[in-house]
């Protein structure tokens, strides 16, 4: 955003004159105020500050002149609730989008062809002979029930539910969601799973022996029932996550650079897997809070301090970006919209920071992007990004 158009903005704000957008806007920049980037870069220390002092008069003076509106005001300062939003770190400024407001440009493709909705609920259950059940058009109910297996789904939230005779042989089932489509299960020792778009789990339909192990692929979420007795394993192509009982997610899409457990709560350790055997010399126990990555290539698992918001923004119902480039945001966008991604000529090296819900239509998704600078258009289920 140009230094003009801020301060313009910023006067329309001190005389009541301000939109409602336009309001949301300087709410987030004050958030921003010590980024060293964009129309703030463009300004003097004392006109920083003096801006500053502005919109914390106002942000004040409205939480004490409309106090009913107090909490949702506040809400929307920490979530910028109603609108989605994004900014760029990088060149062009940060950008607020009401979804329930703001109209997708008529001019775009996208009018002209099938609207493109957000993902949903929706999975197969492979059993152990081979047979499948579509969970996204089944009722309320038992949706299986033999040798000693009995499976049962919540309609409201689709929620898959596993009960087992223990004294019969246990049988592995997989759960897998496509492209466009979430799904969540509760395990027969209680653990809870929630399954993003493009994920799968392999699991038996109870656990027997020493261990309670899983196999995952895509973005997982667990909260681990806890039994000391019996550690709770959890395998993807390049890791093996061990635990007792905790919340944590993993994040192992093949198209991500890098696998990723985030560790919410309790403890878990965390080794490399070559070939499917583990390397017992490259593991580390990570604290609640922190979050290992490694690739396929790396001789250690880094850790780091993790974002825990952003790792599960998506099981909570919205995107949440920390200055990710293009490439990232789209790779999220194309898994939940079941879009492909193309892109013509050089690709953008600005960072967005933001949050978008999950709820939206494409339609509003890609206005934001174009609001940010970022050029799109949908050709079927593809989406042009061009620069």
């Amino acid at each position: 955003m140009d230094k003009k158009i801020f301060l313009e903005i910023l006067n329309k704000y001190n005389h009541g004159k301000a939109s409602e957008q336009e309001i949301e806007m300087l709410h987030a920049y004050y958030d921003l105020f010590d980024a060293e980037e964009n129309v703030l870069e463009q300004m003097t220390a004392s006109q920083k500050d003096n801006a500053k002092q502005q919109i914390a008069t106002g942000i004040a003076a409205q939480m004490y002149l409309t106090p009913v509106k107090k909490a949702t005001f506040s809400l929307n300062r920490k979530w910028l609730a109603a609108a989605a939003m994004l900014v760029l770190v990088c060149s062009v400024g940060i950008l607020l989008f009401n979804n329930e407001k703001t109209k997708p440009n008529p001019n775009k493709s996208q009018t002209a062809a099938v609207v493109i909705k957000p993902g949903h609920n929706q999975a197969v259950l492979t059993l152990a002979d081979g047979s499948t059940i579509g969970l996204n058009d089944k009722e309320q109910g038992v949706i299986v029930q033999a040798a000693g297996l009995k499976v049962t789904k919540r309609n409201a939230d689709g929620l898959v539910k596993y009960e087992s005779d223990r004294e019969a042989a246990p049988s592995i089932n997989t759960i897998a969601t496509p492209r466009g489509g979430q799904y969540q299960l509760v395990l027969e020792d209680g653990t809870k799973v929630w399954l993003n778009a493009a994920s799968s789990i392999k699991f038996p339909t109870h656990f027997a022996g020493s261990q309670r192990m899983v196999d995952i692929t895509g973005e997982v979420y667990f909260e681990v029932a806890k039994n000391k007795k019996m550690p709770f394993i959890v395998r993807t192509q390049n890791q093996q996550i061990e635990v007792l009982g905790t919340h944590f997610n993993v994040n192992s899409y093949t198209d991500e650079a890098k696998e990723t457990t985030t560790l919410l709560e309790g403890s878990v350790k965390v080794a490399k897997l070559r070939n499917g055997a583990v390397q017992a010399s490259v593991a580390k126990i990570l604290s609640p809070g922190q979050e290992a990555s490694l690739t396929s290539t790396d001789k250690v698992i880094n850790i780091n301090p993790a974002d825990l918001e952003a790792a599960v923004s998506w099981k909570n119902g919205y995107f949440k970006f920390d200055k990710a480039d293009i490439q990232t945001v789209m790779r999220q966008i194309s898994r939940w919209y079941n879009v492909d991604v193309k892109y013509q000529g050089e690709i953008s090296a600005d960072l967005f920071v933001g949050k978008i819900k999950r709820t939206e239509d494409i339609a509003g998704v890609l206005r934001i992007l174009e609001l940010s600078k970022i050029n799109t258009s949908v050709k079927g289920r593809t989406i042009v990004i061009t620069n």
